[in-house]
């Protein structure tokens, strides 16, 4: 069953939503870098996982796409607004806010999403995404 636009919005952080609110025009660029790094993390791995390399390499990708998308700037903001929920595990926070920040680094270059996928899986495979497990 698709999910309405009004149900993704809902559940976003009260941050996200207010960079939503703020940016409407960027929306259709975040869910479509979203979507698109979770296509490439499951061709590239078999699954979307938490925590682990595939999980690493989707938070660098997903940035990756923003930056060079929205620009650096708004990137930065909306994914440590994407990481602001209360809920969410420090150590988890701590590893998505490295990755992302590996991601907005890449994004700043441009490219294709196939370069920008690459350059992501070469900083997995260099050591410099971190993984909890």
């Amino acid at each position: 069953m698709a999910t309405s636009v009004y149900d993704q919005y809902i559940n976003l952080t009260p941050q996200e939503q207010q960079y939503i609110r703020s940016n409407p025009h960027h929306s259709f660029a975040i869910k479509a870098s979203k979507e698109a790094a979770f296509a490439e993390t499951k061709k590239q791995f078999g699954l979307n996982g938490r925590n682990d390399r595939s999980d690493a390499f989707r938070h660098c990708f997903w940035s990756a796409m923003l930056t060079r998308d929205l620009g650096y700037q708004n990137a930065l903001r909306f994914t440590n607004a994407h990481e602001s929920d209360p809920r969410n595990p420090p150590q988890e926070k701590a590893m998505d806010l490295h990755n992302n920040s590996v991601g907005l680094s890449i994004g700043k270059a441009g490219g294709s999403n196939t370069q920008l996928s690459g350059r992501c899986m070469a900083a997995l495979l260099n050591g410099q995404l971190k993984v909890i497990k």
